[in-house]
């Protein structure tokens, strides 16, 4: 039972030592009673007060570093704040700003550097935080366990932190790898007079290349060519026939030199033996190889540039392994298909035997699958699988997201590091991909095709007006009219 405090009743003494003596006559620190505050007089029945230091929550500490420690050590508590709070939160709204276009933002070299300095400053600030809070405890056990408890939570936070650096790392290391630095790099250029709106264009000429066991070397069986808009983004997909013949070259060039009447080789010339033909030629792959480009296919960029009068700014390069290694990386894709497609069994890089058919009606196709729909030549002609190529691209580059690179980064840069070869800075690449990727743009689809091209015979003077036609088109915003044109959205 606790006795109210009476200073009136009770008598006055004098105040006691801390120190007394034992049995032996030694000195001894004796024990105080405990101190009270002199104006507090607790009733009966009430607890006797504890004094105690208080600190943050551990959750608060490391949820906002640097708020405990504002009064204590201020300048330290806002840099903190800075690197724990603000810097992530700024990142955060970054990224909601760019969510239409994350693939583009997240494969900035510089934006990656800065990510990563975020991230490491916001795990660093928080395990400062925790230690210098815990400076404030006065018991020394749970001083002991705010640091114990908060290292480990810290910890935890940094595991996944940690991978996003290295996937990040990884990233630029493979755009060093697959993109170049200068944007000038593997271009092709015609005089003005020829191609009077090039400047107003991005040209690409995309290749898929196909390296059987049953021929010799590579061959680019895909070729299409994309005419990008720069100022309205109006895009145009122009397929060039694999079997398309008697490609021209510059007078002034070795391969004119070799093939003044037009490309010819021991298999009627067609276009896509060209890349094998000057890769395997010493004198013709050191005249046309550069350090962003190989000999074969430069050599392809200049004739086609010739032959169709238009500049040719880039080139991206991917063999059918590598294709079947994207699609397989983000998920496959799925195709409307009018009807049944025979398939063309085991293709080299597929993983399987393919069915004999697919179709009709909606059909998921993974790389492998994609691999034969894109192959097949058992169903139609080759004008029909070439508007199978420029529908599947379409299809691969819708599906393309920032899903896809998060939960499949490294299949996606295995696939884009080891099969793909570009002209393009990652800037060019990127914007090239959200131009495709925008679903309030239609894409002009051509082939050069009968009627308006007969490969084996080609009159290049009308192949020449046909591409300025469609730039014509493209810039002025109007209709093409062509008997083969198609749109697809």
């Amino acid at each position: 039972m606790v006795v109210p405090y009476d200073s009136e009743a009770a008598p006055e003494r004098e105040p006691e030592s801390p120190w007394a003596l034992d049995a032996a006559g030694r000195v001894t620190e004796a024990s105080a009673p405990p101190l009270r505050h002199p104006t507090f007089r607790p009733s009966p029945g009430q607890p006797q007060p504890q004094l105690t230091s208080r600190a943050p929550g551990l959750s608060g500490v490391i949820a906002l570093p640097g708020i405990a420690l504002w009064r204590r050590l201020p300048i330290v508590g806002a840099l903190l704040m800075i690197a724990g709070v603000m810097a992530p939160a700024f990142v955060l709204v970054m990224v909601l700003q760019h969510a239409d276009d994350l693939i583009g933002l997240f494969t900035r070299p510089n934006i990656l550097r800065g990510v990563a300095l975020v991230a490491i400053a916001a795990i660093t600030s928080r395990l400062i935080a925790v230690w210098l809070t815990a400076d404030s405890v006065r018991d020394r056990r749970a001083q002991h366990n705010m640091r114990l408890f908060g290292s480990l939570a810290v910890a935890a936070l940094a595991v996944p932190v940690s991978l996003t650096l290295i996937r990040i790392e990884q990233a630029n290391n493979v755009v060093a790898q697959v993109f170049q630095q200068s944007p000038d790099a593997g271009g092709v250029t015609v005089a003005a007079a020829i191609d009077p709106l090039a400047d107003q264009f991005h040209t690409v000429l995309l290749m898929g290349s196909d390296e059987g066991a049953d021929r010799l070397g590579l061959r680019t069986d895909t070729m299409i060519i994309a005419l990008v808009h720069e100022d309205t983004g109006r895009t145009a997909l122009v397929s060039v026939p694999r079997n398309l013949k008697h490609l021209q070259f510059p007078p002034d060039s070795l391969l004119a030199e070799r093939y003044p009447d037009g490309f010819e080789d021991d298999e009627d010339g067609l276009i896509n033996a060209l890349y094998i033909i000057v890769e395997n030629d010493s004198e013709l792959r050191a005249e046309y190889e550069t350090p962003s480009t190989p000999a074969g296919v430069h050599a392809l960029m200049q004739g086609l540039s010739y032959s169709l009068g238009i500049t040719i700014d880039d080139f991206a390069l991917i063999n059918s392994c590598g294709f079947v290694q994207v699609v397989d990386a983000i998920g496959g894709i799925t195709i409307d298909l009018e009807s049944e497609l025979p398939m063309p069994g085991k293709l080299r890089c597929s993983n399987y035997h393919l069915e004999p058919t697919i179709g009709p009606g909606l059909t998921y196709m993974d790389g492998t699958k994609a691999l034969g729909y894109v192959r097949s030549r058992l169903g139609d002609s080759d004008y029909q699988r070439m508007g199978r190529q420029r529908l599947l691209l379409q299809s691969i580059v819708d599906e393309i997201g920032i899903d896809d690179l998060l939960l499949h980064f490294d299949d996606l840069a295995g696939a884009l590091a080891d099969n793909v070869e570009t002209s393009m800075t990652l800037t060019e690449a990127r914007t090239l991909l959200a131009v495709l990727q925008n679903t309030e743009q239609q894409f002009t689809s051509v082939g050069l095709t009968p009627p308006l091209v007969e490969p084996g015979k080609p009159d290049y003077d009308e192949v020449k007006a046909l591409l300025q036609q469609i730039r014509q088109s493209l810039a002025n915003g109007t209709e093409l009219d062509l008997p083969t044109a198609d749109t697809v959205g």
